[in-house]
């Protein structure tokens, strides 16, 4: 990655990840940290099969999905049950994101590159409350660009978005990179575009692609910015 000059993250799922208790707190549930880790964790590999099958879904499309996944493992039970529950995780959401938590290590990681002389920012499929979450993560200020779907109106994997961001920050595709956590959005929108994509954690990809396990990983593939 000798030639990359800017580094573009993913918001959800990779800087900042969704609050179990605030999820819990809306649901009407008690919050049990690991049931909820092992239920989330559950919920993710079923999204990510279905959206596989619906490749051109939109970011509201997929999020029943997750919660829906997410509550069946909490073992809410189904029917008018289940459907409250989404419905009041849906309203919670539409108020404050509920992608809310700062990812482990995600302020030592940029405040790192960003030391480094990377460009940085984020592209996020969202829905208008991206900046405030990441504001409030204690993240925002690390980043020079932020691009949310929900404002410009164009949704990942749409190379579209990305360009955006390459535009603000007046670099060329090619000198830049993008970290997410899910192939379909993440890996093939910033290929398509001329970023170079790198997958964090455990998703599927149906061929070899850049991986790190975590945030703190990406620091030996960019120890200086050329």
């Amino acid at each position: 990655m000798k030639e990359i000059r800017g580094i573009l993250f993913d918001a959800g799922g990779t800087l900042i990840h969704i609050d179990g208790e605030r999820v819990c707190r809306a649901a009407g549930l008690s919050f049990a940290p690991g049931e909820f880790a092992r239920a989330e964790a559950a919920a993710h590999a079923q999204a990510r099969e279905w959206i596989a099958r619906h490749p051109d879904s939109t970011d509201a499309e997929r999020l029943p999905i997750f919660v829906d996944g997410l509550l069946r493992r909490l073992k809410v039970e189904d029917g008018p049950v289940r459907a409250e529950a989404a419905r009041r995780l849906a309203t919670e959401h539409e108020r404050a994101n509920l992608w809310s938590r700062p990812g482990e290590n995600a302020a030592e990681t940029l405040e790192t590159l960003k030391r480094r002389s990377y460009r940085l920012g984020v592209v996020s499929n969202s829905n208008g409350h991206v900046r405030g979450l990441l504001r409030h993560a204690g993240l925002a200020h690390f980043l020079e660009v932020i691009i949310d779907s929900a404002e410009l109106g164009i949704e990942k994997p749409d190379p579209r978005i990305f360009f955006a961001a390459t535009n603000d920050l007046d670099l060329e595709p090619a000198e830049c990179a993008y970290v997410g956590d899910i192939y379909e959005i993440d890996v093939v929108g910033a290929r398509a575009a001329g970023l170079a994509p790198i997958l964090i954690g455990d998703c599927p990809a149906p061929e070899p692609v850049a991986r790190v396990a975590d945030l703190l990983a990406l620091l030996p593939l960019f120890p200086q910015a050329p």
